[in-house]
């Protein structure tokens, strides 16, 4: 039985990929996406495995990580206290003609947003729901700096090659409010609210599919130092200013160890993890904060 619950937000302040292995596509390694709606995700396993990692060096005491994420090297003895999810996406960025780029979401996302925070206890009714009326119709927030006005009053939004017509709604403003309460805080995500918007999901499903960065690269043979033969390869990347969530669940630790370690973690007396650096595969950086 889980004890406590929380949230844990990935800012990507650098290009980010966690591999899903090769695959017979354009990309010789694509990037992690759950299969049912093609969107990026970062596995749960690869999460866990960053964040012990920085919890040994920051804390030196393996018996300490061992309470917290279990005995490594397959040991049944006991299991981990702690269940990290998977990080879905929440807001994806994408090239504006107008505001330099704009962060995208979905109904779909928003709304599994919602449930999901519902299932660590924490209230979501600040923002509304918010549904594009048409595919080719774009939410924005009332102090957007994405909006293009053209002839006859009529505004409209230009995300990456398409052009959108605008809905503007203060539900919006909400929104944007709410996410920015579990952010880290810098610059861009204190104007979060002019940079939001709300497409269908058909149409976040397309830009989270081909709007993405990918990079050719070369094998290097490591005793001449020189390019290997025939090994070009090419690489997907989920683009910086990307932002996921995971759930974490606290369990009461097995067999009764070190109890006033599990109570520190679970009153969470001790924020080692808040607005922490870690490396999500390929030795990227990603801001953490809980």
């Amino acid at each position: 039985m889980f004890e406590e619950k929380s949230i844990l937000i990935f800012y990507a302040e650098t290009p980010v990929h966690m591999g899903a292995g090769q695959a017979v596509s354009y990309v010789d390694l694509p990037i992690q996406r759950e299969r049912h709606t093609n969107f990026p995700v970062l596995w749960s396993s690869g999460i866990k495995g960053v964040i012990r990692e920085f919890a040994e060096r920051r804390w030196k005491s393996k018996e300490k990580v061992n309470t917290i994420f279990g005995p490594e090297d397959g040991s049944e003895q006991y299991a981990s206290c702690i269940s990290i999810t998977d990080a879905k996406i929440l807001l994806y960025p994408v090239r504006s003609v107008r505001g330099i780029f704009a962060w995208i979401s979905c109904p779909l996302v928003l709304k599994k947003f919602k449930e999901d925070l519902r299932s660590v206890g924490i209230k979501n009714e600040f923002f509304q729901d918010l549904i594009p009326s048409t595919d080719g119709n774009v939410i924005i927030s009332t102090d957007s700096v994405l909006n293009i006005k053209e002839e006859k009053d009529k505004n409209v939004v230009a995300l990456e090659e398409f052009i959108f017509s605008v809905e503007s709604e203060k539900n919006a403003d909400s929104l944007a409010n709410f996410i920015k309460k579990f952010m880290p805080d810098n610059p861009f995500i204190n104007n979060l609210s002019k940079h939001i918007a709300v497409v269908s999901d058909n149409t976040f499903k397309y830009f989270v599919s081909y709007a993405v960065e990918i990079r050719t690269r070369i094998k290097i043979n490591q005793t001449t130092g020189t390019v290997e033969e025939k090994a070009l390869f090419s690489e997907e990347f989920i683009p910086s200013e990307s932002i996921f969530y995971s759930l974490v669940f606290i369990a009461d630790p097995y067999l009764g160890l070190d109890k006033e370690i599990y109570d520190k973690l679970k009153n969470k007396k001790e924020k080692q993890f808040d607005n922490a650096y870690n490396n999500l595969n390929n030795d990227e950086k990603n801001k953490v904060n809980k």
